[in-house]
């Protein structure tokens, strides 16, 4: 199933802050965004007018989602009165929720997102019962009590005791004190070059929590005028990555890089406003596109359904520098058989595959042009005939020679094969089949360079079959 998280926050009619840009950033991390919102704000990017809250609508709106969907991560933003604090920390244990919280209350014109004082509130009443918060420096100075004017990168000693003094706060009695749980806290410290984000994450090992401190260094850029939503989009991240089963460490570095990706480039809105550019790459819409060609090559062709193994067909293009499965596309929910032609049971999107991710992010680590991989059903007669009458590569695989270590090693096995296919044959072929094992499909794999490679080797298998 699809990963699914709630966002609850306020309306920002820009689209670049609040609810919609939770929306945007969790759809863009391969996630289903579920959203209540909790007031309606009257803004633009450069100047805030005020609010109005929608706590009286709340619970019904968080009824509808929770009786229907079985939610378990959240995130947090804006909290306009104290009865919205109540509501939401009541569905956070009721639910046992993991959830993200973005404690602003303050916009970046300075102008009150919610009632005077209500940070007590959400300090007392909400911090123990989230598992992470992302306050901005004046944020975390005011939650921690410590003046930050004048701090630069170079306090690294006393950001760390800052860090701690905030995650103490998410902690409160015996049950909470075994839940992994982090503070980041965005450029909490800058020098003429840099700006630097830290993050104190609780870590579980051997049933104990450690602390770990991490420091996010970054390219300091020459931005005028203010940036809208920042906070809102990173936070979101985490959540989304959260929600994708990442452990709480690998979800905040994921989000850190996300963030840092999309804050080079922004959407310029007249008055000076600026808002993240949530919007794909040119880069990556190509690589979309062509994963459309193929499918689109496929989807026409009722013969190309002989070729859908069990597990499903998947088309995967990665980009040309891809390091991790975010920059991989597939079809969501992959490829499967209506009507006896084959049928996408979803859309092409970065993030949502994973088999034909890993196969493809091992491959390129011994041939860097290899960006397109496409999983096809067994049959052995298809081999003899590929490997008499086509001019494809075509390899076998052994699993048995795989050690029973690394068939115990969850994710291990698309590296290993890989690895074993270019130490024998010193490339990577057109194709890699193996005959499967106990609980394992027997697969035959197509790797290819683009969309083009790959529908000429298709074209060749499916005259074959």
């Amino acid at each position: 199933m699809k990963p699914l998280c709630l966002t609850i926050a306020g309306a920002d009619p820009t689209s670049g802050a609040g609810i919609q840009a939770d929306i945007r950033t969790l759809d863009r991390c391969g996630v289903h965004p579920f959203s209540v919102i909790t007031a309606l704000t009257y803004q633009s990017a450069t100047e805030f007018y005020g609010y109005k809250s929608l706590a009286n609508t709340l619970k019904s709106q968080l009824d509808a989602l929770f009786s229907n969907y079985p939610i378990k991560f959240v995130k947090i933003g804006m909290m306009p009165d104290v009865k919205t604090i109540n509501i939401i920390v009541d569905y956070l244990e009721e639910f046992d929720l993991t959830a993200v919280l973005d404690p602003v209350t303050i916009s970046s014109f300075g102008k009150r997102l919610s009632n005077k004082d209500i940070e007590r509130s959400i300090e007392k009443i909400l911090f123990p019962r989230v598992h992470v918060i992302t306050p901005n420096r004046f944020e975390a100075s005011f939650y921690s009590n410590r003046d930050m004017n004048n701090w630069n990168i170079d306090n690294i000693k006393t950001l760390r005791t800052l860090a701690e003094i905030l995650l103490n706060k998410l902690y409160i009695g015996k049950e909470t004190q075994k839940i992994e749980k982090a503070v980041v806290i965005k450029s909490v410290g800058q020098s003429e070059n840099e700006i630097l984000d830290i993050a104190l994450i609780n870590k579980k090992s051997n049933n104990d929590l450690s602390p770990i401190f991490q420091l996010f260094k970054k390219t300091k850029f020459p931005i005028v005028d203010n940036v809208h939503g920042t906070g809102c989009v990173f936070s979101s991240a985490i959540a989304a990555f959260l929600a994708k089963n990442y452990s709480l460490e690998q979800a905040i570095i994921m989000a850190e890089d996300f963030f840092d990706n999309k804050f080079q480039n922004f959407i310029e809105l007249p008055k000076k406003g600026k808002i993240i550019d949530l919007t794909l790459s040119d880069e990556k819409i190509g690589i979309i596109n062509q994963i459309k060609e193929v499918y689109n090559f496929i989807s026409n062709n009722r013969k190309f359904s002989k070729l859908i193994p069990e597990v499903r067909m998947n088309i995967s293009g990665a980009l040309p520098n891809a390091t991790n499965k975010e920059d991989v596309a597939g079809i969501e929910g992959r490829i499967t058989i209506i009507n006896d032609f084959p049928t996408a049971c979803g859309d092409v999107k970065f993030g949502v595959s994973d088999h034909t991710a890993r196969l493809i992010l091992a491959a390129k680590e011994f041939d860097n042009s290899v960006n397109f991989v496409v999983n096809l059903k067994y049959n052995p007669k298809w081999i003899s005939l590929i490997q008499e009458k086509s001019n494809l590569d075509i390899k076998e695989i052994f699993r048995e020679d795989q050690s029973k270590e690394l068939k115990e090693r969850e994710f291990s096995t698309m590296q290993w094969l890989i690895k074993e296919i270019y130490n024998k044959f010193g490339k990577i072929p057109d194709i890699i089949w193996d005959k499967g094992s106990i609980g394992k499909e027997p697969i035959i794999r197509l790797f290819g360079k683009n969309s083009k490679d790959i529908i000429r080797k298709l074209e060749k298998i499916v005259t074959l079959i």
